[in-house]
């Protein structure tokens, strides 16, 4: 690399400047810092969980796409959130079909947004209590909404082959 060559000026400049940059640097790293920990250490407590959950929001306000760095870092975090979630949250026993709904609802989800489950029909059979969900489906719908097997898993549980669990 070769050396830049600085007058006396910009040097008496830079040096001037110096105490400044470097506490602003210091301070981005410090941010940085806490961002890599919110993504990296495990949720400490309720408090720490909703500070998390504030900055998911944050970091998906801000991101352009899924392979934005902060989308990246939302699902980090997004990856401690629910570790903690499982540990300490009990969720209420609900049917499949209840689960299935109230996901639906609060995610303003259509039956037909669900076609690479099932078809519109089959979700709607399931909704209505005259279907059970297969392991495919329950799977299928897992994926699709993020959340654990276990919110579809429930005593009435059929079991399908691939083929006829994804219907076209």
């Amino acid at each position: 690399m070769t050396p830049v060559a600085l007058s006396s000026i910009q040097l008496n400049g830079l040096i001037a400047n110096l105490p400044l940059m470097l506490e602003s640097a210091a301070d981005q790293l410090a941010l940085l810092s806490g961002l890599f920990s919110a993504c990296m250490a495990p949720v400490e407590d309720d408090s720490d969980l909703r500070g998390r959950m504030a900055l998911i929001d944050e970091l998906y306000s801000h991101a352009t796409d899924a392979d934005h760095f902060a989308a990246k870092c939302a699902d980090a975090v997004t990856d401690r959130v629910y570790e903690y979630e499982m540990k300490h949250l009990r969720l209420p026993n609900v049917s499949p079909a209840e689960a299935l709904a109230s996901l639906m609802r609060d995610r303003g989800t259509k039956q037909v947004e669900l076609r690479a489950v099932a078809t519109q029909s089959v979700v709607s059979e399931i909704l209505h209590g005259k279907r059970s969900m297969t392991v495919a489906q329950i799977k299928g719908f897992a994926e699709f909404f993020s959340v654990p097997n276990e919110t579809f898993m429930g005593e009435n549980v059929a079991t399908a082959s691939p083929a006829a669990a994804n219907p076209a």
